[in-house]
């Protein structure tokens, strides 16, 4: 009887010690549980900061390289300016709209402006900022972004000017400082082509 007394008592110490126990097991996973989320906290944002930074260089990297297929210098390389207009059957186009906007690093319009090109490369032709905003032009074709063409015909014909001088193409035509371009499609007569020629030869060049 004495042994079993003996053995309850003992029983009821354990169980007594049991609830410090888990208080202690606790503690410890909760400090652990912590610590571990202290490291997280430092570790997570580390990581992303790595991430951003990769980004960072990788797009900077890939824009000065030469864009594949072209004979393009690297973007910066030059940064030169002119002015330029295109119309079809008497209207020109706005290209100040947003939609035409910066549409390619290496030569576009910018600021709301759709007067002033910008090349920021050496080698780019006329054609490609034509090219970047959906359009398209050929010796004898332009193509607005809704596939529609304006082709010479005999009646109605494609003409292309580089400083108020005819030139037979314009596509692979790489700009100098202060160029003026005009591109014109229509049925028209000399006296309209030269109002054309002097309103393109008051337009600022924004640089």
């Amino acid at each position: 009887m004495k042994q079993n007394k003996k053995k309850d008592n003992n029983s009821k110490k354990d169980r007594a010690l049991d609830p410090k126990k888990k208080r202690e097991d606790k503690s410890y996973f909760a400090v652990t549980r912590k610590r571990r989320n202290r490291n997280l906290m430092i570790i997570v944002p580390a990581v992303a900061a790595l991430l951003a930074i990769m980004a960072y260089a990788i797009t900077i990297y890939s824009e000065n390289l030469e864009t594949p297929g072209q004979n393009f210098g690297a973007l910066g390389s030059e940064h030169v300016h002119s002015a330029f207009a295109v119309k079809i059957d008497g209207v020109k186009l706005n290209f100040s709209e947003p939609k035409y906007q910066v549409q390619s690093k290496y030569i576009h319009v910018e600021n709301n402006d759709g007067n002033t090109l910008h090349r920021h490369a050496t080698g780019v032709p006329v054609g490609e900022f034509f090219k970047s905003v959906g359009m398209n032009v050929t010796d004898s074709c332009f193509t607005l972004e809704n596939k529609t063409s304006y082709c010479s015909d005999g009646k109605s014909n494609l003409e292309f000017y580089v400083n108020g001088n005819k030139t037979d193409s314009i596509a692979n035509y790489v700009i100098i400082d202060d160029d003026r371009i005009l591109i014109v499609y229509g049925n028209k007569n000399e006296m309209e082509t030269e109002q054309d020629l002097d309103a393109l030869r008051l337009t600022e060049i924004k640089k």
